[in-house]
């Protein structure tokens, strides 16, 4: 077995070597095998009765969305019976940013490492509506349709080229957007302009090159959902690493925040979830209706992007860059800093900042 010094370096180079390539978009039953009546959440698994506000909503509407229940009673009733099973997302190859719902009709944008083979799917960016559905648990007949349309329309061209090529290739694109001043969990200016103008010439060969090029220039911060399944697919094969102590996947449900260390399976340490502190910039936005940490968008510092950057709070020391060591995190104290959007009780984007992981979920990685 590899000593820890050795087992960390083998991770590291698991996630610095990854190749990550968009090779298109399939519907998540297919892609994660989902079976019967599921719904994925962000973060550490939980119970219904136990899910903030949003997550409730968004349970009652991923019943509506995949046409099992027609009124709110109904879905509730199948949810608190079992009928329908909840499931962390990151307990499967994706990433439950916000909310983090998906079901087996939601489109996911997959991510192949080609250097290990591993693929990670994660939903995109809803376009005008933000986001939506999987993002913040919303429903309406027009936000399923759109949906419907990305997986079934706008998508499915490219995906037929994207698979004749071999792929989209990322990793040149990510490390010139961090040059340019990303860090690639809260900010994508450049790299939604790098990935927007590389993409043309595989654009170009679908009969459908204009409405794909629209979502692309018009919705903003869409790489981030990229980024996220690039980090996955990189971390699925450091996860692997006996005797390593790097978190590998990171998370919250509005209630619990858990961390995932590599050769320990899908086991989660916990702790209450934290708030992001940063500026609101909505009109009306204030704390009382600030939910704690919900999504699983923290992927990106376990990758080592994110606030392992820079944090979006310059108030919020950093602690360090690089991936996340626990047994470093025990012996200074310092909790690794996570970027991230703040998010309204009734859904919806307040502004952007800083967090800290908990001191307590690195403290029961170490008892264990």
């Amino acid at each position: 077995m590899l000593s820890r010094e050795e087992a960390n370096r083998e991770a590291a180079r698991r996630v610095a070597e990854s190749d990550p390539a968009w090779m298109g978009v399939e519907p998540a039953g297919e892609f994660l095998g989902l079976e019967g009546r599921v719904v994925l959440h962000a973060g550490p698994l939980i119970a219904f009765a136990e899910m903030c506000p949003l997550h409730r909503r968004g349970m009652v509407n991923a019943c509506f969305m995949e046409g099992w229940a027609k009124t709110e009673p109904e879905a509730v009733a199948l949810l608190e019976s079992g009928e329908v099973r909840l499931e962390s997302a990151m307990d499967y190859a994706t990433v439950g940013s916000g909310t983090g719902i998906v079901t087996a009709s939601v489109p996911l944008v997959v991510i192949e490492d080609r250097r290990t083979g591993k693929r990670a799917g994660v939903f995109p960016a809803e376009g005008r509506f933000g986001g939506g559905f999987c993002g913040w648990g919303v429903y309406s007949p027009e936000i399923a349709a759109n949906l419907a349309w990305m997986r079934d329309s706008l998508f499915a061209p490219i995906t037929r080229v994207l698979r004749d090529a071999g792929g989209f290739p990322l990793k040149d694109l990510f490390a010139e957007a961090i040059r340019m001043g990303d860090e690639l969990h809260s900010s994508q200016r450049a790299i939604d302009a790098l990935f927007t103008r590389a993409v043309i010439p595989y654009a170009l060969k679908c009969a459908n090159a204009d409405d794909l090029l629209a979502y692309f220039a018009s919705t903003n911060r869409f790489t981030h959902n990229f980024g996220q399944a690039a980090s996955r697919a990189a971390l699925l094969s450091a996860q692997e690493v006996e005797g390593a102590s790097l978190v590998v996947a990171a998370g919250g449900n509005g209630v619990e925040y858990g961390i995932k260390v590599a050769g320990r399976g899908n086991r989660w340490y916990t702790a209450p979830s934290p708030m992001i502190e940063g500026p609101y910039l909505v009109e009306g936005a204030r704390r009382e209706n600030q939910l704690p940490w919900i999504g699983d968008s923290s992927i990106t510092e376990c990758r080592g992007w994110g606030g392992r950057i820079r944090p979006i709070n310059p108030d919020v020391p950093s602690g360090g860059n690089g991936m996340i060591d626990v047994d470093v995190v025990l012996r200074t104290g310092v909790e690794p800093v996570i970027n991230g959007g703040m998010i309204d009780v009734n859904g919806g984007w307040m502004g952007a900042g800083s967090a800290h992981m908990p001191l307590a979920c690195f403290k029961a990685a170490g008892r264990d």
